[in-house]
């Protein structure tokens, strides 16, 4: 059954997921405003493909993955993915997020939480102070990353106490040639050291003429 939106996406679920695994993606946020586009059916059958191919979702409950090397003298780090959206009615709390956040980091669950947060305006550049809030709220609940989507177009990236915000990273892989900004975006690089976030970098990206993603420069906040 489709949600009612004039836009309903859907792929190849084996292509798809052969892709993924093809791009190195090991976990995704299934947090967005089309994922009901075909029904709880849709949305299961997609979680259902992607687990099957070994890619984490993050949806419900946080993915925990554990990095780090002691063998080499790296420190072994939990950093936990949130997937959140806020456009669909009644999924998003953000006193509940809160609590996950904070549950997480004082249990020792996860030394590092990163946030997928689906939301805010389309084709807007600049985040708004709805967008602002729920970060900041969230980093000061104990969120060290929140990464933002939703917009179709690139926005500001934002230090906030010891935490990186990237409000939107703009289109990856999308058929939207009708702006220079929806035919660009960010990807971002969180380097890990001793359990904590030491650096964060925005890598600028373009699409080409067949919307593939690629990369134009890198800087260093």
């Amino acid at each position: 059954v489709l949600s009612g939106s004039i836009y309903s996406f859907r792929f190849d679920p084996t292509d798809t997921v052969s892709a993924l695994n093809f791009a190195g993606f090991d976990i995704v946020s299934s947090a967005n405003n089309h994922i009901l586009d075909y029904g709880r059916i849709g949305l299961s059958d997609t979680v259902k493909n992607l687990r099957a191919g070994g890619i984490d979702v993050a949806l419900d409950e946080p993915i925990i993955k554990i990095v780090g090397d002691p063998a080499n003298g790296g420190a072994l780090t939990r950093v936990a993915f949130l997937g959140f959206t806020n456009l669909y009615k009644g999924w998003f709390s953000e006193a509940t997020a809160i609590s996950q956040i904070t549950e997480l980091k004082s249990s020792g669950k996860a030394d590092i939480v990163v946030v997928l947060f689906h939301g805010g305006e389309e084709y807007q550049t600049v985040s708004n102070k709805y967008q602002q809030n729920i970060a900041h709220h969230l980093v000061d609940a104990g969120a060290d990353l929140f990464i933002g989507a939703h917009p179709h177009v690139a926005q500001e990236v934002e230090k906030y106490k010891n935490s990186w915000i990237a409000y939107s990273l703009g289109n990856f892989i999308f058929d939207q040639a009708f702006s220079e900004e929806t035919m660009r975006g960010l990807m971002v690089e969180a380097t890990i050291e001793g359990k904590k976030v030491t650096d964060f970098r925005e890598i600028p990206i373009k699409l080409s003429p067949t919307f593939q993603p690629y990369i134009v420069s890198s800087s260093s906040l």
